[in-house]
């Protein structure tokens, strides 16, 4: 994760290798990055996501390296909300219940919620708890590759065995660990591609 930082700062020191007659003002690199978040119809529909505090604490390991950088009023870094991303981790794979929390957060005043100075993460906990739905459900246990989800009626072309194959193959070749340095690993055609959150 911490290579974000890294990169961003020889950006930033090939940029001042140029000769200072030759730039053009100060440059500004800015990093950003988003959580993991399983959608339908792909290999990872079946994993489970992180609670939100452990993606802020990710995304506070790279915040931090950041600041260690020598060009580091050169470097900004910005992140997806956690809050965010474990509400469109419900809604991603969510059920019709997931209809009652979005008509219950509504009614509590939920209306601009994708603009960061309206969401109200408090008012949609309230709407999980007013309507008994829980978000760990959706989010935080693994699937069997037998269950049946919601959206298995949509006929996309591919079956479902091709995702669940692809599954099977990522975990032959690299089990998906949780560790320190990569949270998870994407399938890409035949290539691995090392995702940082």
């Amino acid at each position: 994760m911490k290579a974000i930082a890294h990169l961003a700062e020889k950006v930033a020191r090939r940029y001042y290798e140029i000769p200072k007659e030759q730039r053009n003002g100060k440059c500004q690199i800015t990093a950003s990055s988003s959580f993991f978040i399983p959608k339908p119809f792909t290999p990872f529909q079946w994993a489970q996501m992180f609670p939100s505090e452990e993606y802020i604490r990710r995304a506070t390991i790279v915040k931090h390296e950041f600041l260690q950088q020598l060009n580091k009023k050169s470097l900004k870094y910005n992140w997806h909300e956690a809050d965010v991303t474990v509400l469109e981790g419900v809604f991603a794979r969510g059920d019709r219940k997931v209809g009652k929390v979005i008509e219950e957060a509504y009614r509590l005043g939920c209306l601009y919620d994708s603009w960061s100075e309206s969401f109200d993460n408090e008012k949609w906990m309230q709407a999980f708890a007013n309507t008994g739905v829980d978000i760990e459900f959706y989010t935080m246990r693994e699937r069997s590759m037998d269950e049946l989800f919601p959206w298995d009626f949509i006929d996309i072309g591919v079956t479902k065995n091709l995702p669940e194959k692809r599954m099977g193959e990522s975990n032959e070749q690299h089990r998906l660990l949780q560790t320190a340095e990569c949270v998870f690993r994407m399938w890409c055609g035949k290539i691995w591609r090392r995702c940082l959150f």
